[in-house]
């Protein structure tokens, strides 16, 4: 990886020097042309003894001035980086004086660099995430080259087996705090052995766990959900080896838009069943359902039968969770079976009218989270 000190960040350590010494320095490239300098009419002009310096590859010093056009007595120090050089400093003084501080430029521009370093590399693997994330996203195992070589980085084996996990931030959430959060999602991300995970522009974070990672750490997961509740949603795809992650891929999404309509936090989607169905039908679809079932129902009526499938059909623990006598539960069935000529106590007209239910809070909650975007 070649490094340079760009003029920008050259000017900055000049001026923050001459700002302590009051000496005039210049940062000169291997060509032997000054690109930053405390005297501003010197930069773009060439500079001999730089020149000499990058072709040595030694320090020079000048003990007077003019021994070469233009030139005054001073250092002139080469600055390496991995053996390579990468550019001159030269300061014009006395030589036991200014010595030092070329040493303190070329250290400065050594911490620098390195920290340069680290931030390109760190970037260039947050890409190399991002780029497996999304490639098996949308097309699951490639073979090109560099895709296997990010698969070598991240000591991703095909055959190895795999969760997706898919956590969204609530986009209501106060945006003063979002990026806390995601510093929040990010280290409880990394704190996970052998995830590699990437943010997924606007309100995503995507990771792939190996299965026995995840299953290690379980608990944590719906731990971390039910301390951001209301913030996050967090789902958990199935299980499946990296050759095959499109399903596993295609489990997570389905278990997001399950919980997307619901008050839960977090969603496994080995657990759904119904949730499935329901999430996959469109809203034209659902609100004729509904609207046939449930239309000549009062919101109490529905939230009766809610309560009442809820409790497996028991007249007696309806009863008991409505406060209602046992006889009062029986004629509000019957003053629903004459409002709607559907019996809710007969197997499959209670089927009907509990997907109706199930549809209805859905079409709710959608229409919610729209009035709140608009």
């Amino acid at each position: 990886m070649f490094l340079s000190i760009s003029k920008t960040l050259a000017q900055q350590i000049v001026d923050t020097i001459h700002d302590v010494c009051q000496y005039h320095i210049n940062f000169i490239t291997t060509d032997g042309m000054i690109y930053a300098s405390s005297d501003p009419s010197r930069i773009g002009t060439f500079h001999e003894i730089g020149k000499q310096v990058a072709s040595t590859g030694k320090t020079i010093e000048v003990d007077s001035d003019n021994i070469y056009p233009g030139t005054h007595k001073g250092i002139n120090i080469p600055i390496y980086y991995h053996r390579e050089m990468v550019a001159i400093v030269g300061i014009s003084g006395d030589i036991r004086e200014v010595t030092r501080f070329a040493h303190l430029a070329e250290r400065i521009s050594h911490i620098l660099l390195h920290e340069k370093e680290l931030v390109a590399i760190h970037r260039s693997l947050d890409e190399k995430k991002l780029y497996v994330i999304q490639s098996l996203q949308s097309q699951g195992l490639d073979k090109n080259l560099y895709f296997l070589d990010c698969l070598h980085t991240f000591h991703l084996n095909p055959s190895d087996i795999f969760q997706v996990v898919t956590i969204e931030v609530n986009t209501r959430y106060n945006l003063v705090n979002i990026s806390l959060l995601e510093q929040d999602i990010q280290k409880f991300l990394a704190s996970l052995n052998e995830s590699v995970f990437s943010y997924i522009y606007p309100n995503k974070f995507i990771a792939l766990i190996r299965n026995q990672t995840f299953q290690s750490h379980f608990e944590k997961f719906t731990q971390f959900a039910n301390e951001n509740q209301n913030i996050i949603q967090l789902a958990l795809g199935m299980a499946r080896p990296l050759e095959n992650i499109k399903e596993a891929w295609d489990s997570s999404t389905i278990a997001l838009d399950a919980i997307r309509n619901t008050k839960q936090t977090y969603a496994l989607f080995d657990e759904l069943s119904l949730e499935i169905l329901l999430t996959g039908i469109s809203s034209t679809h659902r609100l004729e359902f509904t609207k046939k079932l449930l239309k000549d129902l009062t919101k109490d009526d529905i939230q009766f039968l809610h309560t009442y499938y809820d409790e497996d059909m028991s007249l007696q623990n309806t009863a008991s969770r409505l406060y209602l006598h046992k006889n009062t539960v029986q004629q509000r069935l019957n003053r629903i079976q004459d409002k709607t000529g559907l019996n809710p106590r007969k197997f499959k007209e209670a089927n009907l009218f509990y997907l109706a239910i199930e549809l209805n809070r859905i079409n709710t909650s959608t229409n919610k989270k729209n009035k709140e975007k608009s």
